[in-house]
């Protein structure tokens, strides 16, 4: 089992984050034992929408709470204590739960303060670290906590915990009770370049990657070498400029800029924007304790597409055309991260067109064209004009799905929506 410690002591992390009546609600637990009788009650305030929604927090908030009981004359109880958890999950065994966060108060104590005979109220504050210290092969390194993860055709689980323990003397029962709640880390992009911010404030096209060389990343060129029309060879050349920084919030947008070059004609025709093939895949990666190698999701090249780009023409000549596009990215993925062997990560991906008229030649086991791997992230840049969607309302629409699995054939589909909260 690795060893496992929160990194940084609580005098360190940034002021805590205090919900107040507009910006969260309060959850009550009330404690039943197997005979349905009440023996507590469980509250604590987090930035959920809804009392009835699954408690919500986001990094460096603090937990606050409260826990009551019923306390009678000659009650055998010892002491009382509220326990914050984070775990990734990757089976069914013992040595498959690792966990990453352990924070536990002491509410009351027998050896600290008599019984308190009648109603046993006490509250309590636990602070949430943004970092924790994860210890593998006796290496310790330090990880962002990752976001809550939880899918149904997925192996691996990040689960967050909050729980109360009345533990009792020898011969007597112990009271537990464990619920678990939301984590979202507030990773942020750096601001866009200043023109693309310009074009933004102004509502005005994107400047493209030849008039905005500071504020685009350009991919090496990659060669699509097919058969158009089953008559001849064919060759074209293929860059793809995505915008800097390469990391992007999710329910916003992604601008791309495609430049397609060929000596034959034809084939760039068969590169029209509706056959265009360039998606945001994710890949999900894991480490079970009692199979130690490195899984993915759906096997080994196996990714799950979830958001294909729209495209329309900007520039074109003879041998040369130049595509404007955009990837939305769906509201509810789950941001990028890493921890120990579990990771979350994304690319943008090219693949050969989508045409009856090009059969690619060197592509066939399903790898892409270009691959530039991006961050996504859970809120906007500070201080910077937000993205602009620029395609039509109507080129929204995408089912995300697994693509390329040699032996899964899961369709994947997204948890429910994520409040967005503090932007």
């Amino acid at each position: 089992m690795n060893d496992l410690q929160v990194a940084g002591g609580v005098s360190s992390l940034p002021p805590p984050y205090v919900p107040d009546s507009e910006s969260g609600v309060w959850h009550r637990f009330p404690l039943q034992d197997k005979r349905g009788k009440q023996w507590g009650v469980l509250a604590f305030q987090s930035g959920a929408r809804k009392t009835t929604s699954i408690p919500l927090f986001y990094e460096d908030d603090t937990i606050h709470g409260s826990f009551e009981t019923d306390v009678n004359k000659g009650d055998s109880m010892r002491s009382v204590t509220v326990k914050v958890e984070g775990s990734v999950i990757t089976g069914t065994m013992a040595d498959d739960r690792v966990r990453f966060l352990k924070l536990s108060t002491c509410l009351w104590s027998h050896k600290t303060a008599p019984l308190p005979i009648g109603c046993g109220f006490w509250s309590f504050s636990l602070p949430l670290p943004n970092e924790v210290t994860v210890t593998t092969s006796g290496q310790p390194s330090t990880f962002r906590m990752p976001e809550s993860f939880l899918e149904r055709h997925t192996r691996v689980t990040v689960l967050y915990e909050i729980s109360v323990a009345v533990s009792r003397a020898m011969f007597r029962s112990d009271s537990n009770f464990k619920t678990r709640f939301r984590y979202v880390p507030c990773t942020r992009p750096d601001p866009p370049s200043a023109l693309r911010q310009r074009a933004y404030r102004l509502n005005r096209p994107l400047l493209g990657p030849t008039d905005d060389r500071q504020g685009w990343e350009t991919s090496a060129p990659a060669l699509a070498r097919g058969h158009a029309f089953r008559t001849r060879d064919a060759v074209v050349r293929c860059t793809l400029s995505l915008p800097r920084p390469l990391c992007y919030t999710r329910g916003s947008v992604i601008p791309c800029w495609l430049t397609l070059t060929s000596g034959d004609v034809e084939a760039l025709e068969l590169y029209a924007p509706d056959a265009l093939s360039v998606h945001l895949h994710r890949c999900v990666c894991w480490q079970s304790a009692s199979t130690p190698v490195q899984h993915t999701v759906g096997g080994k090249t196996s990714v799950t597409a979830v958001a294909r780009a729209v495209w329309w023409q900007r520039v074109d000549d003879m041998y040369t055309r130049t595509m404007e596009g955009e990837l939305r990215v769906p509201a509810d993925l789950v941001s990028s991260s890493a921890m120990g062997t579990f990771s979350i990560s994304y690319t943008v991906e090219l693949g050969p067109p989508d045409s009856v008229g090009f059969a690619p030649v060197d592509r066939d086991d399903g790898t892409s064209l270009i691959s530039m791997p991006v961050e996504v992230v859970t809120m906007y840049a500070t201080d910077a004009s937000r993205p602009i969607a620029y395609a039509p309302p109507s080129y929204e629409n995408f089912t995300p799905q697994n693509v390329a699995g040699p032996s899964e054939g899961v369709v994947y589909t997204h948890p429910g929506g994520v409040n967005m909260g503090r932007a």
